[in-house]
């Protein structure tokens, strides 16, 4: 029966091209808008190489110093962390599983005496780094703990840097210049997408090779510098609020014997999702405000594209009150009918949210340079060497997917049923009455 019902609809639609062609439209666009939204959210919260803890993670990134003596100092100055901020309020935690500290750069790469220099992104990490984020070594490992202490100069590149550099991917042992300085190669990854803001980089160097890395400037009280992360990786979300805790004692400890600046660190560390949406350093995110900004958008979009369905759907029926009329008069019970209608919504939905999964990744493919901008504090042009590209991880969401897509079908199956069951309830005179006049 099933099979039947299927065949009828799609009979029903092929009679009625253009009805039909502008349903899928309109579905798939408003499932496309979603999607892509979803996609966008879904790259930077969830789990994806090689940031697989984001959900068991925590940042702190910027602080703002506030003056004592406002006579004195009259503007409260905010930026990012130092050293010394990283080792007085978050090395001392002792709930989190690991703590790093992250400082970026660029600088150029080349082999020794050669005159051919790549402009590359690069990453002054610790040992614990390799721990939080997972990369797949394809040669080689981390540099050691002892390198690291010792500020040896070792590196580990990517694996499409070893073959614009080498030619090659087996260069483990083999040296290099970052900043025209030699370094030997630890170990060799597989490349990460420039859409992973905390890991991507095409070359990682301990940030003990830094020369005074972790000088203390007077400014401030020292804490505003040049630390772009510190990374918390936590041994389950429920550690959140007391980690937290102890940050917020050591912030508290600190301006106790502050003379000068007393330090806020503004709601930090974050939550991934908190993250995403601090722009600024000298104010936190409101998130309450940020997510009935999405849901409103969300509605929005899929509100508009439904209610234009909607009217096509019922002026749709309406025509068909007389067809109705007819198949009652003789013998179609009321759940045939009923099956029916809902049997072609269900195609055209069906074929809708197909064609809105497939455009909104072209809406993705032809604006991957510059989409994922959208929302940030700014933007910038991408690094030397650099393509944005999309693994299947990063693209599927399933769930979303389905949530948007049994929306549309509810609103667009109840424009069709309110005018079934007007038309059911007529008196079969009625409905045929209708179809000839």
């Amino acid at each position: 029966m099933l099979k039947q019902y299927f065949k009828q609809a799609w009979q029903l639609i092929k009679q009625n091209k253009l009805f039909s062609s502008i349903y899928v439209a309109g579905t798939a666009l408003g499932i496309s808008m979603v999607m892509v939204l979803a996609i966008l959210n879904h790259i930077k919260t969830a789990n994806i190489y090689p940031e697989y803890n984001r959900n068991r993670m925590m940042y702190a990134q910027t602080i703002s110093m506030i003056p004592m003596d406002t006579a004195r100092f009259k503007y409260t100055n905010s930026g990012s962390l130092s050293f010394k901020a990283a080792r007085l309020l978050f090395m001392p935690l002792k709930t989190p599983e690991k703590i790093s500290v992250m400082r970026s750069g660029s600088n150029f790469v080349s082999l020794p005496n050669d005159d051919n220099l790549l402009n590359v992104k690069s990453r002054f990490v610790d040992t614990n780094y390799w721990d939080i984020f997972n990369f797949h070594f394809l040669s080689g490992k981390p540099f050691s703990d002892a390198d690291f202490q010792s500020g040896l100069q070792v590196a580990v590149i990517t694996v499409s840097l070893a073959k614009e550099i080498f030619s090659s991917t087996d260069v483990v042992g083999q040296y290099l210049e970052y900043g025209f300085k030699p370094y030997r190669i630890a170990g060799v990854v597989k490349d990460v997408s420039y859409l992973m803001n905390e890991t991507y980089a095409r070359i990682w160097i301990p940030y003990t090779c830094i020369k005074d890395y972790d000088k203390e400037w007077p400014e401030r009280g020292g804490m505003i510098g040049s630390v772009h992360a510190v990374y918390l990786l936590v041994h389950s979300p429920s550690d959140f609020e007391a980690i937290r805790a102890e940050v917020n004692e050591n912030v508290r400890r600190y301006n106790a014997q502050a003379t000068d600046w007393k330090a806020d660190l503004m709601g930090q560390p974050d939550i991934q999702s908190v993250k995403i949406h601090r722009l600024w350093a000298n104010e936190g995110p409101d998130m309450r405000k940020i997510q009935i900004q999405n849901w409103l958008v969300i509605f929005l979009l899929l509100l508009v594209p439904a209610l234009n369905l909607s009217g096509m759907n019922s002026t749709r029926m309406e025509r068909r009150l007389g067809e109705m009329g007819v198949r009652k008069a003789f013998g179609a019970s009321r759940s045939k009918l009923i099956n029916q209608i809902l049997t072609e919504n269900l195609l055209l939905t069906g074929i809708g949210g197909l064609s809105g999964l497939i455009l909104s990744y072209l809406i993705l493919f032809f604006t991957r340079n510059w989409i994922l901008d959208i929302g940030t504090q700014y933007s910038g042009s991408l690094p030397e060497g650099t393509t944005v590209d999309f693994s299947a991880t990063m693209l599927f969401n399933g769930k979303i997917f389905l949530i948007v897509l049994l929306v549309c079908l509810v609103m667009n199956i109840l424009s069709a049923l309110i005018p079934v069951y007007r038309s059911l309830r007529k008196q079969i005179t009625d409905s045929i009455y209708i179809k000839y006049n």
